[in-house]
């Protein structure tokens, strides 16, 4: 075999083992973990540059609930601040999301279109939808977006502005329930019997998507449904302390937390709104 033989041979071999390395070095390289990212090096507890990973479903950043550590902060109006600023481009973006399926709603009702993927979205908002006859303004007014103040002021309340034990560990901002074994935290008070647990979320981004939903579709917010509706009906402001009448049956304290909740509104909204900055 002539040296120029062999050089072409070693080549050849050379080519076909990297190849091959390439081949099970991608094949056997596990998925990328995308809900791992720790903080950089120059954040502090409170900063917003305390990021878990970016959403799957668009650009907004998701975040873990220790990202509501208040050491560094000097007073309780940064601490507000800090809350707020947190979850306001979550609220946006998921209100964002359900404006969207809402408009596409009313455009396939205006041009008399039942598509199918309607009934599918009445199943996910627990309405009866009938192709026949479709109840085009039942479903519109469980497809509705939620007053960012509300959202905010609840989830201070429910969560004592994110350091509870069920925010912390389980991601939840509003209290929560859910009913299978495992699914949550078992709360320390529960009455004998009782089998609800407060739920776990992936992020807090989760808990809101999931707050949003339930008060859009449990019957037991059917009163502050109707009161959106008919303020979208006048076309009034829907504002979250109109709409806080509707929660009689958050809580058993009922029509005081409804007052909690309002008084929180009046108290922090420019804090909320994000035109009062500390």
């Amino acid at each position: 075999m002539t040296s120029k033989s062999v050089l072409g041979l070693f080549i050849a071999v050379a080519i076909v083992t990297t190849a091959a390395y390439i081949y099970i070095s991608e094949k056997d390289m596990p998925e990328q973990q995308t809900n791992t990212e720790s903080p950089t090096a120059n954040s502090k507890p409170g900063s917003r540059l305390n990021i878990i990973k970016k959403s799957e479903t668009n650009s907004i950043d998701v975040f873990q609930a220790d990202i509501f550590d208040y050491t560094n902060v000097k007073n309780t109006a940064e601490k507000k601040q800090v809350f707020f600023d947190t979850l306001r481009p979550i609220i946006i973006s998921q209100n964002q999301l359900i404006e969207d399926q809402r408009q596409q709603i009313i455009s396939a009702k205006d041009n008399k279109a039942n598509h199918p993927w309607l009934q599918a979205v009445a199943d996910k908002y627990n309405v009866d939808w009938n192709n026949e006859k479709p109840d085009w303004d039942q479903l519109l007014h469980h497809i509705d977006t939620i007053p960012q103040e509300l959202v905010m002021a609840q989830a201070a309340n429910e969560s004592a502005w994110g350091k509870s034990r069920f925010a912390q560990k389980g991601n939840n901002l509003f209290g929560q329930w859910c009913f299978r074994k495992g699914c949550g935290i078992v709360p320390g008070q529960r009455n004998n019997g009782a089998n609800h647990e407060v739920r776990k979320f992936a992020s807090i981004n989760d808990s809101v998507a999931s707050y949003m939903h339930n008060l859009n579709t449990s019957r037991a917010y059917k009163d502050l449904r109707k009161l959106r509706a008919s303020l979208r009906a006048a076309k009034d402001n829907v504002d979250g302390h109109t709409l806080a009448k509707g929660l009689k049956k958050y809580s058993s304290r009922g029509v005081e937390y409804v007052k909690e909740i309002q008084s929180m509104i009046r108290t922090n909204k420019s804090l909320m709104l994000g035109s009062n900055k500390v």
